[in-house]
């Protein structure tokens, strides 16, 4: 019998534990609700977030092939080299302001003339170009004045292909690229403008 006793007084000293706690819950529970309100409340007062300008604008992109125009070239009396550089800053776009690596903001470049380049000293003779038939002993070589003979056009291409940058753009920068040896053109529907030439080295400044 003393056995139930003692467990009978745990029991009752469990439930009193339960009951004392009790109070202590329902009192922390509108405490709560007052700090959430207060909370809510400074939220309400509390100024308003001011969106700040970035401290510099964003840098312009423009689109591939935007602000492709068509620009008519004379080679007559250029010299060669020096027109070619020219060309080749043209079909890039490095003379505009939004100039973009990796997008093709040039020109459309076509040249007139190009029997009439101009090399100087003895480069006609001096300056030759080579190619390989891909077999044993097959290097052919030619010098400036021969391929002037039989297509003066691949003189201009030659050499602005070699100072464009290799690679996809490159060789999307070079199809834009037209040469013809005489004065006439079948680019007329693309009203190309022509372009008057800064002082390139001719003998004669314009």
């Amino acid at each position: 019998m003393a056995k139930t006793t003692k467990s009978g007084s745990k029991g009752t000293e469990t439930k009193a534990k339960a009951s004392a706690d009790k109070p202590h819950k329902a009192s922390a529970k509108p405490t709560a609700g007052k700090e959430i309100q207060a909370a809510e409340g400074s939220k309400k007062t509390a100024a308003p977030v001011v969106k700040r300008n970035p401290l510099l604008p964003r840098t312009p992109m423009a689109e591939c092939g935007a602000l492709t125009k068509w620009r008519v070239v004379d080679a007559t009396g250029q010299p060669l080299g020096r027109l070619s550089s020219y060309i080749a800053k043209a079909l890039m776009g490095k003379d505009k302001p939004a100039y973009t690596r990796f997008h093709d903001t040039g020109d459309a470049v076509v040249v007139l003339n190009a029997s009439q380049v101009v090399l100087t000293g003895n480069k006609w003779d001096q300056k030759t170009y080579y190619y390989h038939t891909n077999y044993p002993g097959g290097i052919k070589s030619f010098t400036a004045k021969e391929l002037l003979e039989k297509h003066p056009e691949r003189l201009i291409e030659r050499a602005v292909y070699g100072m464009l940058p290799k690679g996809h753009m490159g060789r999307q920068w070079y199809r834009k690229l037209r040469v013809f040896a005489g004065s006439d053109h079948p680019h007329k529907a693309q009203q190309p403008n022509v372009v008057k030439l800064p002082y390139l080295g001719t003998r004669e400044k314009a």
